[in-house]
């Protein structure tokens, strides 16, 4: 709620452009229908974020894909993965040994950043 007031008042003000950065998108888990009469909260929230005046917005390690396409082609979505900058803190921590390291998803939807996140690994020269 606070960010919409945000983009209003900024929209208010005249500000040229409005770019939001969204560190933890609060409804990416909920981009489909389970039952029926359920609303699906990820599209509600960005078609909050259109209306309210918005033109870009970046989000991190969104749960699934599919979320950028619930913002219409008038305010483009941009996914940014952090996995490069934890692979960074991990590849740098002289007390972390990396060579036999597990990696786990907490949920189907994770299991492709997972796997990934595992090929940096191999990439960076660890056996995992």
């Amino acid at each position: 709620m606070e960010l919409l007031l945000l983009v209003t008042t900024l929209r208010r003000s005249s500000s040229n452009k409005i770019n939001v950065v969204i560190p933890y998108y609060g409804y990416a888990r909920q981009d489909r229908k389970t039952d029926s009469r359920v609303p699906i909260s990820a599209a509600d929230v960005a078609r909050l974020l259109e209306t309210a005046g918005v033109d870009r917005v970046i989000v991190m390690d969104l749960h699934s894909g599919q979320t950028q396409g619930f913002f219409g082609p008038r305010v483009p979505c941009d996914n940014l993965e952090a996995q490069h900058v934890a692979m960074n803190y991990f590849k740098y921590q002289p007390s972390v040994n990396l060579d036999n390291v597990v990696v786990v998803s907490p949920d189907a939807g994770g299991v492709t950043r997972a796997k990934a996140f595992l090929e940096l690994l191999k990439t960076s020269g660890h056996n995992s």
